[in-house]
C-alpha cells in the first residue's frame, strides 16, 4: 500500500490541474453557463458540485495513478471502485472541506477507503484537497446506520482512529473527539 500511498501524493496535484485546466472548462461547456452561474441557486452546492465533478476529476486521478502505477486497476463494482494488487478500494469523494465526514450511499463496502476532500475557490477551480487511506475495518467507527427517511450515512474517525488513518495529502487534527482533515493548497 506504500507505494500506491507515493504515488498518489505525489500526482495528485498535476490530476487536479489537468481537471482544472482541461475538465472544469469542458463542464462549462456543456452547463452553457460558468460554473458560478450554474451554482448560483443551489441550496445543496456542495452535494451539486460532488454530482457534477466527481467521475471526471476522479478519471483524472486514476489515469495519474494508473500511468506510474499499471497495477492499480478501474474496478467498478458494488461496494468498491479500484483494485491494487490483492486490495479492493472503495472511493469517496467530499466537497464539504470543512467537515470531519464523509457521506455514501448505505451500501455495503470492501473495508479500505480512498477518502479525498476538496475545496473550490467561487469560479469552481479546486484550491486544496486532501486524501487519505484507511481500512476502516481497523477503526473504532464505521459507517452510519441508514435512516428511514435516507439511504444515505456517513462516516467519521475517533481520534482513537489516528494511528489507522494513512495519510496522503493534506493533516490531520485530532480535535476532542473527532479526527479532522485538513486540506491542502494545491
Amino acid at each position: 500500500m506504500k507505494g500506491l500511498i507515493e504515488i498518489i501524493s505525489t500526482f495528485l496535484p498535476d490530476a487536479i490541474f489537468e481537471f482544472n485546466t482541461k475538465k472544469l472548462p469542458l463542464l462549462e461547456e456543456v452547463w452553457g453557463r460558468s460554473f458560478k452561474e450554474e451554482m448560483l441557486n443551489e441550496t445543496q452546492k456542495t452535494v451539486e458540485i460532488s454530482k457534477n465533478y466527481s467521475r471526471p476529476l476522479n478519471n483524472c486521478i486514476f489515469r495519474a495513478i494508473n500511468k506510474h502505477l499499471p497495477e492499480f486497476k478501474e474496478n467498478s463494482m458494488n461496494g468498491f471502485d479500484y483494485s491494487y494488487n490483492d486490495y479492493l478500494i472503495e472511493d469517496k469523494n467530499s466537497f464539504s472541506f470543512n467537515t470531519a465526514s464523509w457521506t455514501g450511499n448505505g451500501f455495503i463496502k470492501t473495508p479500505i477507503h480512498l477518502l479525498k476532500k476538496f475545496k473550490c475557490d467561487e469560479n469552481g477551480v479546486i484550491i486544496e484537497a486532501f486524501a487519505m487511506i484507511v481500512d476502516i475495518s481497523t477503526c473504532s467507527e464505521g459507517w452510519s446506520g441508514k435512516k428511514l427517511s435516507t439511504n444515505f450515512s456517513t462516516i467519521k474517525f475517533n481520534k482513537n482512529d489516528f494511528s489507522e488513518l494513512n495519510l496522503i495529502y493534506g493533516d490531520l487534527k485530532i480535535n476532542r473527539k473527532l479526527i479532522r482533515p485538513i486540506t491542502w493548497s494545491i
